[in-house]
């Protein structure tokens, strides 16, 4: 018996390839972000995305939270653009 999480996950698979993709190379033009991990939260029916960022000692929290926004910024758009934004509602930028 097939799920809603498990339909959910199935129909988001093209769109998270497409934005974890676009992500790491766009996250690349950032020096003191280091490795990307990928988290999948389930819930009852859906499944948040959360796309976490090594950070390197030393940046600060100014530089930061600027570049969370600009990665969230870029991401949104390029979502829109490909036809992922149902995607990009599920996603969540962060650092560890």
């Amino acid at each position: 018996m097939t799920t809603m999480l498990d339909e959910f996950k199935r129909e988001m698979e093209p769109a998270k390839e497409i934005y974890t993709k676009e992500i790491k190379d766009f996250a690349k033009k950032y020096d003191f972000l280091g490795e990307m991990s990928l988290i999948e939260d389930p819930d009852i029916d859906t499944l948040d995305y959360i796309y976490s960022f090594e950070k390197f000692n030393g940046t600060s929290e100014e530089i930061l939270d600027k570049t969370l926004k600009e990665l969230y910024r870029h991401m949104k758009e390029f979502s829109k653009a490909n036809g992922i934004y149902e995607f990009c509602r599920n996603a969540i930028i962060s650092y560890r």
